[in-house]
């Protein structure tokens, strides 16, 4: 994957840090309101934007003879940025939001209100406060280990009760902060929500601050045991605070590759790989 990622990963830099989102303006509400809704409304449009560009994108993506490395002295030319989407929308009124989903992405969008987590029911560490949460109807990609969702935190809420959410805001918010730390050489990536599994791998790391908000996006696999790197297994995520800094916004987003397996990997094929997993897991990203 990482002999390809030339070819695709200024689609998935682009549209985020270039996309003039186009907000309709919802019920006139009282002031503060309206300015932390606000917030929230322009990274989530940002980030369904971005999504249907992406996927646009990954459907025709092609491999290619690998190119000859870069060397100290050669000057890499800047690369040609692609189109972004600009197909059509339908606008969604939700939840107290009013924006626009491109349908490239989904026929429809509901926003609802999670209750905070009760930590006498399951896992007390993983507690997470009231927040947000997009479903979506009609996703584009449907036969997929995950379901496209997207979740908005309040940051001081998680910060204040600390564990694991905590943890990963104060994570997210270091790696913001400091952009000289290298995104690839982290052994895993702050990421919302908990999840009873590992993160495999990551892969096409980025970085994105713009006015509509600042955050990372990756690619990434979540098991908790040997899976193939397919279509069916990987998803895009965005990890980053919303244009107010107010929020923690969340994406799980399931994306399809050319360049990849549709289903599962049987199980005589998991039987080849599991003794040089690490290897294959190295050659696929």
């Amino acid at each position: 994957m990482k002999k390809c990622a030339v070819l695709f990963v200024s689609v998935l830099l682009t549209s985020l840090l270039l996309t003039s989102c186009q907000i309709m303006t919802p019920t006139p509400m009282p002031p503060t309101a309206e300015t932390e809704d606000q917030g929230q409304i322009t990274t989530l449009q940002a980030i369904l934007t971005e999504q249907a560009a992406t996927i646009e994108s990954f459907q025709t993506m092609e491999a290619t003879t690998p190119v000859p490395a870069v060397t100290a002295t050669e000057i890499t030319p800047e690369a040609t940025q692609p189109p972004l989407y600009d197909g059509e929308f339908v606008v969604i009124e939700s939840g107290g939001l009013v924006f626009k989903l491109p349908t490239e992405v989904a026929e429809s969008a509901t926003v609802s209100t999670v209750l905070p987590d009760d930590p006498n029911d399951g896992w007390p560490e993983l507690a997470l406060p009231a927040r947000r949460k997009m479903d979506f109807s009609g996703y584009v990609i449907q036969d997929h280990f995950h379901t496209a969702v997207i979740y908005v935190y309040s940051i001081e809420k998680m910060l204040q009760a600390g564990l694991y959410g905590g943890n990963t805001a104060s994570n997210l918010l270091a790696l913001l902060d400091y952009p000289n730390v290298d995104l690839q050489a982290a052994e895993t990536l702050p990421f919302l929500p908990p999840f009873n599994a590992a993160q495999v791998f990551h892969v096409l790391e980025k970085r994105l601050d713009s006015e509509n908000g600042r955050g990372i996006r990756f690619l990434t696999l979540y098991s908790q045991g040997i899976v193939g790197v397919t279509n069916y297994e990987i998803f895009y995520t965005y990890q980053g605070l919303s244009a107010d800094g107010r929020y923690y916004i969340a994406a799980v987003l399931p994306i399809n590759s050319s360049l990849l397996p549709e289903l599962q990997l049987s199980n005589d094929e998991l039987d080849n790989i599991v003794d040089e997993y690490h290897d294959y897991i190295e050659d696929m990203t």
